[in-house]
């Protein structure tokens, strides 16, 4: 977002920000901030390690998945995630958080075959199936994980954002396409939970998960928002970024004159620097954390989307 709308947007962002710094004593105080730290296991077998940071609000709770750029780790994502799950000053909503080592990232190095061979995963000689299993296998463990936590009350399911930097963004963006493929069951719901997507620094043809198909599935463009950042003095990222933006503009119309900034759905943030990815979401110096909560309260802890029960009991 740019010119006179981004000023526009920033001022109510930095309103309700001070707002919740002002106000009174008697609201309810943050808990300290925690993350617990666990395996999950994918149907193809590679061990995936991600951290944990359940909110305080129960069934009331955004989740937001983080997944980090090529050659990075959850790590990256450690003060992100307790500021969103232990929010400055105790008033702005406690979301649910996980961040996740993907294949051949971080942790999650190993991979055992049916047979109980073990296959080390490098990041460095990762190929594109490597990737697109990714979506089809890493994110599939993480909602099944998401399942559970919704079941037992700790999160509303139905509010999902995934948030992707560089690969991850592609990855978010991918499998958020998959999410809106599966169709509801008669009695069950299974799918169609991404309610919103923050994409950093989103590469157009990242290699094995192009953005072009998933944008163009209707679920993708029409009924998720999208938060797009990246830092404008690079050619390729902005193009890339900014035909993402294109992909998605003609669905998500600015609001009418006289609704505000939190009506807006599709909201594009260009940082005057040659940076790129995770660094232009933790990095204080971008600022970034109120557009962010601004975003999520917004187009998720504000809209009614309600808490479904996943499984029979």
């Amino acid at each position: 977002m740019l010119g006179a709308e981004r000023i526009g947007w920033l001022v109510l962002v930095l309103v309700g920000w001070s707002c919740c710094q002002v106000a009174p004593a008697t609201a309810q105080s943050p808990r300290s901030a925690a993350g617990e730290n666990m395996s999950l296991t994918t149907k193809d077998g590679v061990r995936l390690k991600a951290t944990y940071y359940p909110s305080e609000l129960g069934k009331e709770a955004v989740p937001v998945v983080m997944l980090h750029d090529y050659k990075e780790s959850r790590t990256v994502f450690n003060g992100l995630a307790e500021a969103l799950q232990n929010p400055p000053g105790g008033q702005r909503p406690s979301h649910a958080v996980i961040t996740v080592d993907l294949r051949g990232h971080g942790e999650s190095t190993s991979q055992q075959s049916p047979n109980g061979r073990t296959r080390e995963l490098e990041t460095a000689r990762l190929g594109k199936q490597d990737f697109r299993n990714m979506v089809l296998y890493d994110m599939e463990a993480v909602r099944k994980f998401l399942v559970k936590k919704n079941d037992s009350g700790e999160l509303n399911l139905n509010k999902l954002c995934l948030l992707g930097s560089g690969m991850g963004a592609n990855v978010a963006t991918s499998w958020a396409a998959v999410d809106w493929s599966t169709q509801n069951l008669a009695n069950r719901k299974q799918g169609q939970d991404v309610k919103a997507l923050v994409l950093t620094s989103p590469e157009w043809n990242y290699s094995g998960l192009p953005l072009l198909k998933p944008l163009k599935h209707p679920g993708v463009r029409e009924r998720i928002s999208t938060l797009i950042i990246y830092g404008k003095k690079d050619s390729k990222a902005a193009k890339s970024a900014e035909t993402v933006n294109k992909n998605l503009k003609r669905y998500h119309p600015d609001p009418p004159p006289g609704k505000g900034p939190e009506h807006k759905d599709l909201v594009l943030i260009a940082r005057p620097t040659s940076l790129q990815g995770t660094r232009l979401l933790t990095d204080p110096n971008f600022g970034m954390l109120p557009d962010l909560e601004f975003f999520l309260d917004a187009r998720l802890s504000q809209q009614d989307y309600e808490w479904i029960q996943r499984r029979r009991q």
